[in-house]
Protein backbone atom coordinates (compact mmCIF):
# COMPACT_ATOMS: atom_id res chain seq x y z
CA UNK A 1 0.00 0.00 0.00
CA UNK A 2 1.45 3.00 -0.69
CA UNK A 3 1.80 6.51 1.93
CA UNK A 4 -0.27 8.47 -0.05
CA UNK A 5 -3.20 5.64 0.41
CA UNK A 6 -2.26 4.74 3.79
CA UNK A 7 -2.28 8.49 4.50
CA UNK A 8 -5.98 8.94 2.92
CA UNK A 9 -7.35 5.42 3.65
CA UNK A 10 -8.49 6.27 7.63
CA UNK A 11 -10.20 9.42 5.90
CA UNK A 12 -11.55 7.59 3.22
CA UNK A 13 -13.52 6.02 6.13
CA UNK A 14 -14.42 7.98 8.18
CA UNK A 15 -15.87 10.19 5.22
CA UNK A 16 -18.15 6.98 3.89
CA UNK A 17 -19.52 6.54 7.95
CA UNK A 18 -20.13 9.82 7.83
CA UNK A 19 -22.75 9.75 4.72
CA UNK A 20 -26.39 11.44 5.83
CA UNK A 21 -28.44 8.55 6.95
CA UNK A 22 -31.04 10.80 4.67
CA UNK A 23 -28.97 8.52 1.85
CA UNK A 24 -30.52 5.02 3.44
CA UNK A 25 -33.84 6.26 4.66
CA UNK A 26 -37.20 7.11 3.01
CA UNK A 27 -37.80 10.34 1.93
CA UNK A 28 -41.37 12.25 1.82
CA UNK A 29 -41.12 15.66 -0.18
CA UNK A 30 -44.17 18.34 0.44
CA UNK A 31 -46.04 20.36 -2.06
CA UNK A 32 -43.73 23.38 -0.34
CA UNK A 33 -40.52 21.67 -1.60
CA UNK A 34 -39.76 20.68 2.14
CA UNK A 35 -38.26 17.00 2.39
CA UNK A 36 -38.60 14.78 5.38
CA UNK A 37 -36.39 11.68 5.93
CA UNK A 38 -36.75 8.44 8.18
CA UNK A 39 -38.99 5.54 8.04
CA UNK A 40 -42.51 5.44 6.43
CA UNK A 41 -44.29 3.19 9.01
CA UNK A 42 -48.14 3.23 7.33
CA UNK A 43 -50.15 5.50 5.34
CA UNK A 44 -54.47 5.85 5.01
CA UNK A 45 -56.55 7.99 2.72
CA UNK A 46 -55.40 11.29 5.13
CA UNK A 47 -52.63 10.99 7.04
CA UNK A 48 -48.79 9.51 6.59
CA UNK A 49 -46.78 8.54 9.33
CA UNK A 50 -43.37 8.89 9.31
CA UNK A 51 -41.11 7.57 11.91
CA UNK A 52 -37.85 10.42 12.68
CA UNK A 53 -34.63 10.31 14.82
CA UNK A 54 -35.22 13.92 15.47
CA UNK A 55 -38.99 13.71 15.95
CA UNK A 56 -39.73 10.20 16.80
CA UNK A 57 -43.21 9.77 14.77
CA UNK A 58 -44.67 12.55 12.71
CA UNK A 59 -48.33 12.50 10.76
CA UNK A 60 -48.51 14.20 7.41
CA UNK A 61 -51.48 15.00 5.59
CA UNK A 62 -51.44 13.27 2.41
CA UNK A 63 -52.92 15.79 0.61
CA UNK A 64 -49.52 17.67 1.94
CA UNK A 65 -46.95 15.13 -0.03
CA UNK A 66 -45.94 15.86 -3.51
CA UNK A 67 -43.85 12.31 -3.52
CA UNK A 68 -42.55 9.51 -1.37
CA UNK A 69 -40.04 7.44 -1.94
CA UNK A 70 -38.59 4.34 0.13
CA UNK A 71 -35.76 2.97 0.68
CA UNK A 72 -36.31 -0.63 1.58
CA UNK A 73 -39.64 -2.70 -0.47
CA UNK A 74 -42.67 -1.63 2.14
CA UNK A 75 -46.25 -3.45 1.49
CA UNK A 76 -48.41 -1.46 -0.75
CA UNK A 77 -52.23 -2.35 -0.57
CA UNK A 78 -54.19 -1.09 -4.06
CA UNK A 79 -57.92 -0.63 -5.01
CA UNK A 80 -57.73 -2.71 -8.21
CA UNK A 81 -54.26 -5.07 -7.47
CA UNK A 82 -54.75 -5.76 -3.73
CA UNK A 83 -51.56 -6.17 -1.90
CA UNK A 84 -48.19 -5.72 -3.67
CA UNK A 85 -44.61 -5.46 -1.74
CA UNK A 86 -41.72 -3.58 -2.95
CA UNK A 87 -39.62 -0.19 -2.86
CA UNK A 88 -42.61 2.77 -3.70
CA UNK A 89 -41.68 5.62 -5.45
CA UNK A 90 -44.85 8.21 -5.82
CA UNK A 91 -45.26 11.61 -8.02
CA UNK A 92 -48.12 14.18 -8.31
CA UNK A 93 -49.94 11.41 -11.01
CA UNK A 94 -47.89 8.20 -10.52
CA UNK A 95 -47.62 5.36 -8.36
CA UNK A 96 -44.79 3.22 -8.80
CA UNK A 97 -43.68 -0.47 -7.37
CA UNK A 98 -40.55 -1.90 -7.53
CA UNK A 99 -40.81 -5.55 -6.75
CA UNK A 100 -38.14 -7.88 -5.38
CA UNK A 101 -38.24 -10.15 -8.86
CA UNK A 102 -37.68 -6.68 -11.01
CA UNK A 103 -41.34 -5.98 -11.94
CA UNK A 104 -42.99 -2.87 -11.50
CA UNK A 105 -46.50 -2.49 -10.74
CA UNK A 106 -47.53 1.46 -11.52
CA UNK A 107 -51.33 3.20 -10.49
CA UNK A 108 -52.86 6.58 -9.71
CA UNK A 109 -51.82 7.95 -6.18
CA UNK A 110 -56.09 7.84 -5.88
CA UNK A 111 -55.88 3.80 -5.62
CA UNK A 112 -53.39 3.70 -3.45
CA UNK A 113 -55.57 2.52 0.20
CA UNK A 114 -52.64 2.08 2.53
CA UNK A 115 -49.41 1.40 3.06
CA UNK A 116 -47.59 -0.29 5.79
CA UNK A 117 -43.92 -1.34 6.42
CA UNK A 118 -43.76 -5.08 7.57
CA UNK A 119 -44.86 -4.52 11.19
CA UNK A 120 -47.56 -2.37 10.80
CA UNK A 121 -48.53 -4.84 8.15
CA UNK A 122 -48.11 -7.95 10.82
CA UNK A 123 -50.10 -5.75 13.21
CA UNK A 124 -53.13 -5.10 10.47
CA UNK A 125 -53.13 -9.16 9.87
CA UNK A 126 -53.71 -9.51 13.38
CA UNK A 127 -56.32 -7.35 13.76
CA UNK A 128 -57.85 -8.39 10.96
CA UNK A 129 -57.92 -12.14 12.38
CA UNK A 130 -59.28 -10.52 15.34
CA UNK A 131 -62.28 -8.91 14.00
CA UNK A 132 -63.38 -11.68 11.20
CA UNK A 133 -62.33 -14.35 13.70
CA UNK A 134 -62.57 -13.21 17.23
CA UNK A 135 -61.74 -15.13 19.85
CA UNK A 136 -64.17 -15.18 23.30
CA UNK A 137 -61.47 -13.04 24.85
CA UNK A 138 -61.75 -10.79 22.55
CA UNK A 139 -63.46 -7.30 22.18
CA UNK A 140 -64.39 -7.20 25.99
CA UNK A 141 -64.48 -3.70 27.78
CA UNK A 142 -66.29 -3.13 31.47
CA UNK A 143 -64.60 -1.70 34.74
CA UNK A 144 -65.01 -2.96 38.85
CA UNK A 145 -66.51 -0.27 41.03
CA UNK A 146 -65.66 -0.35 44.57
CA UNK A 147 -67.05 2.33 47.08
CA UNK A 148 -66.37 1.98 51.13
CA UNK A 149 -67.55 3.91 53.62
CA UNK A 150 -66.67 3.79 57.41
CA UNK A 151 -68.00 5.76 60.67
CA UNK A 152 -66.55 5.42 64.12
CA UNK A 153 -67.03 7.30 67.47
CA UNK A 154 -70.72 8.07 68.29
CA UNK A 155 -71.49 5.92 65.21
CA UNK A 156 -69.71 2.56 64.36
CA UNK A 157 -70.83 1.40 60.80
CA UNK A 158 -69.10 -0.05 57.42
CA UNK A 159 -70.51 -0.23 54.03
CA UNK A 160 -68.69 -1.90 50.85
CA UNK A 161 -70.39 -2.07 47.71
CA UNK A 162 -68.77 -3.46 44.66
CA UNK A 163 -69.79 -3.54 41.04
CA UNK A 164 -68.70 -5.34 38.08
CA UNK A 165 -69.82 -5.07 34.31
CA UNK A 166 -68.18 -6.91 31.18
CA UNK A 167 -69.62 -5.89 27.53
CA UNK A 168 -68.52 -7.71 24.92
CA UNK A 169 -69.24 -6.80 20.64
CA UNK A 170 -68.60 -8.86 18.28
CA UNK A 171 -70.32 -8.75 14.72
CA UNK A 172 -73.80 -9.17 15.31
CA UNK A 173 -73.61 -10.90 18.78
CA UNK A 174 -73.46 -8.58 22.14
CA UNK A 175 -72.77 -10.76 25.50
CA UNK A 176 -72.74 -8.55 29.10
CA UNK A 177 -71.76 -9.95 32.34
CA UNK A 178 -73.29 -8.07 35.40
CA UNK A 179 -72.49 -8.24 39.35
CA UNK A 180 -73.65 -6.19 42.01
CA UNK A 181 -72.84 -6.52 45.68
CA UNK A 182 -73.80 -4.27 48.76
CA UNK A 183 -73.32 -5.32 52.66
CA UNK A 184 -73.47 -2.74 55.47
CA UNK A 185 -72.99 -3.51 59.70
CA UNK A 186 -73.25 -1.51 62.79
CA UNK A 187 -72.42 -1.82 66.11
CA UNK A 188 -73.87 0.96 67.66
CA UNK A 189 -77.26 -0.28 69.21
CA UNK A 190 -78.11 -3.40 70.07
CA UNK A 191 -78.48 -5.74 68.08
CA UNK A 192 -75.23 -5.23 66.13
CA UNK A 193 -74.62 -7.11 62.73
CA UNK A 194 -75.19 -6.60 59.10
CA UNK A 195 -78.12 -4.34 57.92
CA UNK A 196 -78.00 -4.87 54.46
CA UNK A 197 -76.70 -8.09 52.66
CA UNK A 198 -77.34 -8.32 48.93
CA UNK A 199 -76.19 -9.95 45.71
CA UNK A 200 -76.96 -10.25 41.99
CA UNK A 201 -75.80 -11.21 38.90
CA UNK A 202 -77.08 -11.58 35.36
CA UNK A 203 -75.46 -12.74 31.77
CA UNK A 204 -76.92 -11.61 28.78
CA UNK A 205 -76.53 -12.51 25.58
CA UNK A 206 -78.10 -10.18 22.22
CA UNK A 207 -78.30 -11.32 18.59
CA UNK A 208 -78.65 -8.68 15.63
CA UNK A 209 -81.34 -9.37 13.27
CA UNK A 210 -81.21 -6.77 10.85
CA UNK A 211 -80.19 -3.98 11.44
CA UNK A 212 -82.28 -2.47 13.93
CA UNK A 213 -83.81 -5.61 15.38
CA UNK A 214 -82.14 -8.37 17.63
CA UNK A 215 -83.08 -11.33 19.69
CA UNK A 216 -81.75 -11.26 23.27
CA UNK A 217 -81.56 -14.35 26.30
CA UNK A 218 -81.00 -13.27 29.64
CA UNK A 219 -80.18 -15.28 32.83
CA UNK A 220 -80.47 -13.79 36.39
CA UNK A 221 -80.24 -14.23 39.67
CA UNK A 222 -80.61 -12.52 43.18
CA UNK A 223 -80.23 -12.71 46.63
CA UNK A 224 -81.18 -10.29 49.47
CA UNK A 225 -80.72 -11.31 53.71
CA UNK A 226 -83.12 -8.35 54.95
CA UNK A 227 -85.75 -8.93 51.70
CA UNK A 228 -85.98 -13.17 53.15
CA UNK A 229 -84.75 -13.91 49.88
CA UNK A 230 -82.46 -17.26 49.41
CA UNK A 231 -82.38 -16.97 45.55
CA UNK A 232 -84.19 -15.86 42.87
CA UNK A 233 -83.28 -17.03 39.25
CA UNK A 234 -84.99 -15.53 35.81
CA UNK A 235 -84.48 -17.11 32.71
CA UNK A 236 -85.79 -15.11 29.67
CA UNK A 237 -86.09 -13.50 26.11
CA UNK A 238 -87.22 -11.97 23.55
CA UNK A 239 -87.07 -8.83 20.85
CA UNK A 240 -85.18 -5.57 21.11
CA UNK A 241 -85.05 -2.76 19.02
CA UNK A 242 -82.27 -0.42 17.84
CA UNK A 243 -83.85 2.90 18.34
CA UNK A 244 -80.67 4.87 18.08
CA UNK A 245 -77.11 4.05 18.07
CA UNK A 246 -73.85 6.18 17.10
CA UNK A 247 -70.21 6.60 18.46
CA UNK A 248 -71.75 8.72 21.11
CA UNK A 249 -74.20 6.32 22.70
CA UNK A 250 -77.06 4.03 22.40
CA UNK A 251 -80.82 3.82 23.05
CA UNK A 252 -82.47 0.20 23.23
CA UNK A 253 -86.19 -1.12 23.88
CA UNK A 254 -86.68 -4.66 24.72
CA UNK A 255 -89.99 -6.56 25.27
CA UNK A 256 -89.93 -10.53 26.16
CA UNK A 257 -91.36 -13.40 28.65
CA UNK A 258 -89.69 -15.00 31.23
CA UNK A 259 -89.47 -17.42 33.91
CA UNK A 260 -89.28 -16.41 37.52
CA UNK A 261 -88.29 -18.83 40.52
CA UNK A 262 -88.12 -17.28 43.92
CA UNK A 263 -87.11 -18.76 47.00
CA UNK A 264 -87.91 -17.45 50.55
CA UNK A 265 -87.10 -17.67 53.88
CA UNK A 266 -88.56 -16.17 56.64
CA UNK A 267 -89.16 -17.25 60.16
CA UNK A 268 -92.73 -18.40 59.38
CA UNK A 269 -91.07 -20.88 57.03
CA UNK A 270 -89.37 -21.99 53.72
CA UNK A 271 -91.39 -21.18 50.31
CA UNK A 272 -90.88 -20.70 46.86
CA UNK A 273 -92.74 -19.20 44.16
CA UNK A 274 -92.74 -20.09 40.64
CA UNK A 275 -94.23 -17.59 38.16
CA UNK A 276 -94.28 -16.51 34.43
CA UNK A 277 -93.34 -12.64 33.80
CA UNK A 278 -93.62 -10.41 30.85
CA UNK A 279 -89.67 -8.47 30.62
CA UNK A 280 -90.48 -4.29 29.25
CA UNK A 281 -87.95 -2.07 29.17
CA UNK A 282 -85.05 0.00 27.99
CA UNK A 283 -81.27 0.95 28.21
CA UNK A 284 -79.52 3.69 26.82
CA UNK A 285 -75.78 5.04 27.21
CA UNK A 286 -74.45 8.32 26.30
CA UNK A 287 -71.19 10.22 26.44
CA UNK A 288 -72.23 13.87 25.94
CA UNK A 289 -68.47 14.98 26.68
CA UNK A 290 -65.02 13.28 26.91
CA UNK A 291 -65.19 13.96 30.79
CA UNK A 292 -68.40 12.34 31.26
CA UNK A 293 -69.77 9.13 30.93
CA UNK A 294 -73.84 8.57 31.49
CA UNK A 295 -75.65 4.84 31.48
CA UNK A 296 -79.31 4.14 32.59
CA UNK A 297 -81.60 0.58 32.50
CA UNK A 298 -85.14 0.19 33.21
CA UNK A 299 -87.35 -2.77 33.42
CA UNK A 300 -91.01 -3.42 34.61
CA UNK A 301 -91.94 -7.18 34.52
CA UNK A 302 -95.17 -7.76 35.30
CA UNK A 303 -96.08 -11.08 36.43
CA UNK A 304 -98.60 -13.22 34.39
CA UNK A 305 -99.16 -15.94 36.81
CA UNK A 306 -100.13 -13.77 39.93
CA UNK A 307 -102.25 -10.96 37.47
CA UNK A 308 -101.55 -7.38 39.23
CA UNK A 309 -98.13 -8.14 40.78
CA UNK A 310 -94.76 -6.93 39.42
CA UNK A 311 -91.19 -6.41 39.75
CA UNK A 312 -89.65 -2.95 38.43
CA UNK A 313 -85.64 -2.65 38.43
CA UNK A 314 -84.13 1.06 38.06
CA UNK A 315 -80.21 1.31 37.72
CA UNK A 316 -78.25 4.94 36.63
CA UNK A 317 -75.01 5.67 36.80
CA UNK A 318 -72.71 8.59 35.93
CA UNK A 319 -68.85 8.83 35.55
CA UNK A 320 -65.91 11.23 34.98
CA UNK A 321 -62.50 9.91 34.42
CA UNK A 322 -59.58 10.53 37.16
CA UNK A 323 -56.86 8.82 35.10
CA UNK A 324 -56.39 6.59 32.11
CA UNK A 325 -58.03 3.54 33.53
CA UNK A 326 -59.57 5.07 36.68
CA UNK A 327 -63.19 6.85 37.01
CA UNK A 328 -64.94 8.82 39.83
CA UNK A 329 -68.40 7.09 39.32
CA UNK A 330 -71.98 8.01 41.09
CA UNK A 331 -74.59 5.65 40.97
CA UNK A 332 -78.33 4.94 41.81
CA UNK A 333 -80.30 1.68 41.75
CA UNK A 334 -84.02 1.08 42.76
CA UNK A 335 -86.20 -2.48 43.06
CA UNK A 336 -89.37 -2.85 43.95
CA UNK A 337 -91.32 -6.13 44.06
CA UNK A 338 -95.35 -5.18 44.74
CA UNK A 339 -95.59 -8.93 46.80
CA UNK A 340 -92.38 -9.24 49.19
CA UNK A 341 -92.67 -11.52 52.52
CA UNK A 342 -95.15 -10.00 54.90
CA UNK A 343 -93.68 -7.73 57.25
CA UNK A 344 -90.97 -6.78 54.55
CA UNK A 345 -90.98 -3.15 52.86
CA UNK A 346 -91.62 -3.09 48.81
CA UNK A 347 -89.01 -0.85 47.45
CA UNK A 348 -84.98 -0.75 48.32
CA UNK A 349 -82.99 2.02 47.10
CA UNK A 350 -78.81 2.13 46.87
CA UNK A 351 -77.14 5.49 46.05
CA UNK A 352 -73.05 4.80 45.97
CA UNK A 353 -69.97 6.99 45.18
CA UNK A 354 -66.77 5.75 44.35
CA UNK A 355 -63.86 4.78 41.97
CA UNK A 356 -63.75 2.25 39.11
CA UNK A 357 -61.06 0.46 37.32
CA UNK A 358 -61.81 0.05 33.32
CA UNK A 359 -60.71 -2.01 30.55
CA UNK A 360 -61.10 -2.12 26.99
CA UNK A 361 -60.07 -4.80 24.80
CA UNK A 362 -61.95 -3.11 21.57
CA UNK A 363 -59.42 -0.58 20.40
CA UNK A 364 -57.09 -2.20 17.82
CA UNK A 365 -54.32 -3.47 19.06
CA UNK A 366 -51.80 -2.00 16.21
Amino acid sequence: MSSNLRVHFPVLVLAALSVPAALFADQVTLKNGDRLTGKVVTTDDKVLVLKTDYADEIKIKRSDIAGVKTDEPIFVTLKDTGKVEGKVETSADTVRVQKSDGSTVTAEPGAVLAIRDTPSERAWEREQERIHNPRLNDFWAGFVTLALANASGNSKTTTLATTASATRIAGKNKMALNFAQLYSTQSTTAPYGATANRISGAFRVDRDITHKLFVYFVNAYDYDRFLDLDLRVVVGGGLGYHVWKTDKGYFDLAGGVGWNREKFSPVTGTFVRNSAEGQFGEEWAYQPHSKLKLWERFMILPNFTELGQYRMNFDITASVPVAKWLEWNVGFSDRFLSNPVPGKKQNDTLLTMGVRATFDQTKPKM
